[in-house]
């Protein structure tokens, strides 16, 4: 399975909450290991399931890298086949493919989204943690607002704990692609994604994983903007507009509404321009208005908050 890789937001900011001691623990294990022993070497070090689950996305995103060869190639398979006689055949061969898997991943120590999350299942089982793996829907790039796919392009992960699922995409996790190389940088946000900021980035393709979350129809996923890291990890919100195109009024203008950025630095960036500019902005009543007129042939629109990229919409 293909996954969608961000290919902008890319920051050079740190996220070790709650991770540092998990960290200073898993950064000595070995670098080449089996399922097998990374999870014995979990079960040595921590005794908590919490601490057991956080200390398996520390080791893999530190040490698995996002395969972009794989993930440009277009000739490679995404679908294996297979006879089978009978329900135990057909489970065990499944069960061999995601194997063979799990040791390609740990072996190169590189792998798609289906590796990462085949990896962080199998170790998980090991360590009898409730755990699925959920195939869905990403989206990285205003190109694809308002555009949904046939079918689903991500794997990530939904692990049980203290009888409530939780979901984990350590592949975004691990890191970002920037001008074509893939850079490391660990992210805890992607770890335990808050379920009311959900689906602004991930959508099951099953609707028992959607509605264990809340509702929304695949349309309404694809036409909100895309939203960075960053700012989901902050405490603004945005107000309006509700979905990700910006449309403009008869002075030529888009406008947008924030939530708690009265104390922040707003900057407007274009699709296609290497400066970010400084659009008109008024607070009021708790909101921080935003509008600015974009160049007539600007098609895409990056909202930039303290420098960084918050919010990214399409322009008609």
């Amino acid at each position: 399975m293909r996954i969608i890789i961000f290919t902008f937001f890319i920051s050079l900011i740190s996220f070790s909450q709650d991770f540092s001691e998990i960290n200073s623990k898993t950064e000595k294990y070995p670098k080449l290991l089996t399922a097998e022993i990374l999870a014995d070497n979990i079960k040595k070090d921590f005794s908590k399931k919490e601490d057991q689950i956080k200390a398996l996305y520390s080791w893999l995103t530190a040490n698995i890298r996002y395969d972009l060869e794989e993930f440009y190639n277009p000739n490679r398979e995404t679908k294996v086949t297979f006879r089978y006689q009978s329900l135990e055949e057909r489970d065990q061969k499944i069960k061999a493919i995601k194997d063979k898997t799990v040791r390609e991943t740990l072996s190169s120590r590189k792998a798609v989204c289906e590796g990462y999350a085949q990896t962080f299942s199998k170790v998980c089982t090991l360590l009898d943690i409730e755990n699925e793996v959920v195939e869905g829907y990403v989206r990285s790039s205003s190109n694809r607002i308002g555009r949904p796919l046939q079918g689903p392009n991500h794997s990530w992960n939904a692990v049980k704990l203290n009888n409530k699922w939780i979901y984990i995409d350590a592949t975004w996790g691990a890191g970002s692609e920037y001008n074509g190389r893939w850079i490391r940088k660990f992210n805890s946000y992607y770890y335990n994604i808050p379920k009311s900021k959900y689906f602004l980035t991930h959508l099951p393709e099953d609707s028992l994983w959607k509605l264990r979350v809340g509702r929304i129809e695949k349309e309404d996923f694809y036409n909100q903007p895309i939203y960075s890291h960053q700012f989901l990890k902050s405490d603004i919100t945005l107000v309006s507009p509700e979905t990700g195109i910006l449309s403009r009024n008869t002075q030529g203008a888009v406008k947008l509404e924030l939530k708690n950025a009265a104390d922040k630095e707003v900057l407007v960036g274009f699709l296609g321009s290497t400066r970010a500019v400084k659009p008109t902005t008024v607070n009021k009543e708790g909101k921080t208005i935003v509008s600015i007129i974009p160049p007539l042939r600007a098609r895409a629109l990056f909202l930039l908050i303290d420098r960084e990229v918050a919010i990214e919409f399409l322009v008609q």
